[in-house]
């Protein structure tokens, strides 16, 4: 006869065993962030267009500062309510983009002769004596760094009349078109519904349930790069018109946004830090040194991706806005930044040393993954593992 004993440490032993082995491996533990690159970029694609998704392919990078500055002006301006009003009609297009790269108008930057002509002998509608032809009107001030990084609700939303030359000055890469696409359109209810509602559902899952783990770190890290991914449009693109349009609920959709905004900038942070510390601790060759002066040039590129893609309310008008066929560019170029940043967590997933370096033992990323959901009994575990 077995012992009651022997029989209660074997169904340990066994329960132990099955708990141990239903552990999703360092390699599989990156699909998730495949997808987040690659489905994050393709939305940003088709709802803000070929260039806010090429541009987010370079941002997300060392996107951490410029997510959380973002965030906390998106969530202080919806807080307190001071947005201000829209330019006219809530719908309407082609507003002037205002402040940093509006149109000089020459009627405002007149001469010192066509003012005196103007006010005190042009009574008769003559024309003045000297055209701006002849005296070529100032230049505008240049916006500062402060307008740039915390610009005035007016200059997001497209009501400061003051035009500013850009702080880098003319340039076709740096200058935005003349006119702001300020419409609210399915698309763009779905991107925010993705960015602001299920991204950030998603990235608490995947933090609770491998906070506890150390042996991920480089996985933890990227992605926490992905989370920019989703992140970075609704800093670049406020959507407060989306809110104008509701009869009822406009500051609680200000404030979903701004909070989802910071929260994302705070878990870029958080990934970012558990994954560099963990890799540091597993000592298996990690760059140190890239770890240290990351928050440099994570600095630099904000103000870099601020003079490039400032905060607005609009942005470009997509390619397939203007015809059918812009819709492979937007898509095309969503699909490229979804790769381009999808690569490192890719790398991870198909790198079986990975799993014998810092797991002890040799892995295969989509069986094991396939195993773990089988095995795991926690929904919201699988959740974590296979979401975007």
């Amino acid at each position: 006869m077995i012992p009651l004993n022997a029989t209660a440490e074997a169904l340990q032993n066994a329960l132990y065993a099955r708990a141990s082995s239903c552990t999703l491996s360092p390699s599989a533990s990156a699909f998730s962030a495949i997808l987040s690159a690659f489905i994050g970029s393709i939305i940003n694609g088709l709802s803000s267009g070929w260039l806010v998704a090429f541009m987010t392919g370079w941002i997300a990078w060392l996107a951490i500062f410029r997510v959380l500055l973002g965030g906390i002006y998106i969530f202080y301006r919806s807080v307190t309510n001071s947005w201000g009003p829209g330019p006219g009609n809530k719908d309407s297009l082609n507003i002037p983009l205002t402040t940093a790269y509006a149109p000089i108008q020459s009627s405002t930057y007149l001469t010192a002769d066509e003012h005196a002509y103007s006010s005190n002998s042009n009574s008769h509608g003559d024309p003045p004596p000297y055209s701006s032809s002849t005296y070529p009107p100032p230049k505008p001030p240049r916006a500062s760094f402060k307008t740039m990084l915390w610009p005035p609700a007016s200059v997001v939303r497209g009501n400061d009349a003051t035009p500013q030359q850009p702080v880098w000055g003319k340039s076709k890469i740096t200058a935005p078109p003349i006119s702001l696409d300020r419409s609210t359109s399915a698309l763009g209810w779905f991107s925010w519904s993705y960015t602001a509602l299920f991204a950030p559902i998603t990235q608490t899952l995947f933090i609770i349930a491998n906070s506890s783990r150390h042996d991920i770190g480089a996985t933890k890290i990227v992605k926490g790069l992905t989370v920019a991914v989703t992140a970075l449009p609704l800093c670049i693109d406020c959507r407060v018109r989306y809110s104008d349009s509701l009869k009822w609920g406009r500051p609680i959709f200000n404030i979903i946004t701004g909070t989802s905004c910071l929260l994302q900038g705070v878990f870029c942070g958080v990934l970012l830090i558990q994954g560099a510390v963990d890799v540091v601790n597993n000592s298996w060759g990690a760059p140190v040194p890239i770890f240290a002066i990351y928050p440099l040039f994570a600095l630099i590129w904000m103000v870099a991706s601020f003079a490039v893609l400032p905060m607005r309310d609009g942005g470009r008008r997509r390619a397939g806005e203007k015809h059918w066929t812009g819709y492979f560019l937007d898509l095309g170029a969503g699909a490229f930044a979804g790769v381009f940043l999808a690569a490192p967590a890719l790398g991870l997933y198909m790198n079986a040393e990975f799993d014998r370096r810092v797991g002890g033992q040799a892995g295969d990323g989509m069986s094991d993954l396939g195993a773990y959901l089988a095995c795991e009994g926690r929904w919201w575990m699988r959740w974590a593992a296979v979401s975007p």
